[in-house]
């Protein structure tokens, strides 16, 4: 199946990004489960992490609640959702230790070397340009830290899903990365998903 991308701008009303924020939160604890999983299996439990296209922050507050040392940015580009995405933060109590940052994914607003890791998810397939976020991606970590990418899979049974048709195959990611400067990866897939991360260190 072909893939037909998505022109998806960001929210421009306080109304759509509340309900994009109350639909989130009935998915994304499930969604975390996985990146907090794969966060403690690196033996993460402390330092800088960045989440990209971190919408409403619903994984960024996940994460910060989950693995308490952490200190977590959200970037994102829509300054209303940013402001729904801060007010999550305080209601779920973790203001201190999560912020919010508006910024492209593929022009981050910040220093080479500033997180130790990196995670996104369902922002991969509403980009412009791929390669330049995972170039970005390999910017802005430090030289030991880590990243964990997921996205919809590009599958015949999506063929009605707007957001599925405009995701990616595993071959369409593979030759991405292969074009980028990110180093160390790899790509696994599911039925409906797929995970870009870093190799497990030998």
């Amino acid at each position: 199946m072909k893939r037909n991308p998505l022109e998806c701008g960001v929210f421009e009303d306080e109304e759509t990004a509340r309900k994009y924020s109350r639909e989130s939160e009935k998915w994304m604890e499930n969604i975390a489960k996985s990146f907090i999983s794969v966060a403690k299996k690196w033996g993460i439990t402390n330092g800088r992490v960045l989440d990209v296209g971190t919408g409403p922050g619903s994984l960024a507050i996940e994460f910060a609640k989950k693995i308490p040392n952490t200190k977590v940015v959200g970037l994102d580009l829509s300054d209303v959702v940013l402001a729904v995405a801060s007010e999550n933060a305080r209601k779920n109590e973790v203001a201190s230790r999560v912020s919010f940052k508006k910024g492209n994914a593929e022009d981050m607003p910040f220093d080479d070397d500033t997180f130790d890791l990196v995670i996104s998810s369902n922002t991969l397939h509403l980009l412009e340009d791929p390669v330049q976020m995972f170039n970005e991606v390999q910017r802005v970590l430090t030289c030991e830290g880590r990243f964990f990418i997921s996205d919809f899979r590009r599958s015949l049974l999506g063929i009605f899903t707007v957001h599925i048709r405009a995701s990616y195959s595993s071959k369409e990611v593979r030759d991405l990365l292969n074009k980028s400067e990110l180093q160390n990866w790899e790509v696994k897939d599911s039925f409906f998903w797929l995970t870009i991360l870093s190799k497990e260190k030998e």
